[in-house]
């Protein structure tokens, strides 16, 4: 039977639509492409979601490997790109019904700590039991050990669980079903394929 509910935040909590974000910044094929593949795509990315580097050491490292081509640029965009997200309202309304129906609400996201600080006090992190975030552990998903870190945390048995991902590769949640919490990906954003998932495990809304 499922007792908690774990949602990761980009693209089911919050809006990580990349085409979006870089749209408020260029428009220009070169920059947008630059945007893509020495930033969104770099390991400096991946070290921010781990909270092991900062945002402005990501800047300087970013900028000297580009040889400060886009100097401007890459300052402009790392510290305004996460201001360009949004909140699924309609997500967090369906979180709400879950917690009012007694279900305990998780959280289990790879994100850097200036987003998660942006938009923690959100009135759907006031919902929520537990929260981790992998710049907080530095453990990213789909590593195993930041899974067992939420259940061994908040005393949760995996069956009891359901986890709530977008991720194209499948890694998350499959790492997630091989520990034995339940779930699949979901369409990114979409609220109405979230209450499909919530339907295949028999929980009404």
């Amino acid at each position: 039977m499922i007792k908690n509910i774990i949602f990761d935040l980009g693209n089911v909590i919050i809006n990580y639509n990349q085409e979006k974000i870089i749209s408020n910044f260029t428009d220009k094929e070169d920059e947008m492409k630059y945007i893509f593949d020495e930033i969104f795509n770099s390991p400096e990315w991946v070290l921010m979601d781990l909270g092991d580097i900062s945002n402005d050491v990501a800047m300087k490292v970013i900028n000297k490997r580009n040889k400060y081509k886009y100097e401007k640029l890459t300052q402009d965009f790392l510290n305004e790109w996460y201001k360009k997200q949004f909140i699924n309202r309609e997500i967090v309304e369906i979180a709400k019904t879950l917690k009012n129906n007694g279900y305990r609400i998780f959280v289990l996201s790879n994100m850097a700590n200036w987003t998660y600080d942006y938009f923690k006090n959100d009135e759907f992190f006031s919902l929520c039991t537990g929260i981790v975030i992998s710049a907080h552990e530095h453990i990213k998903k789909p590593d195993r050990r930041v899974y067992r870190l939420l259940l061994d945390r908040y005393n949760l048995n995996p069956e009891e669980c359901l986890f709530i991902d977008d991720d194209k590769s499948g890694e998350n949640y499959e790492t997630a079903n091989r520990i034995g919490i339940k779930g699949r990906k979901i369409i990114p954003n979409q609220a109405e394929d979230v209450k499909k998932l919530l339907l295949e495990f028999n929980i009404k809304i």
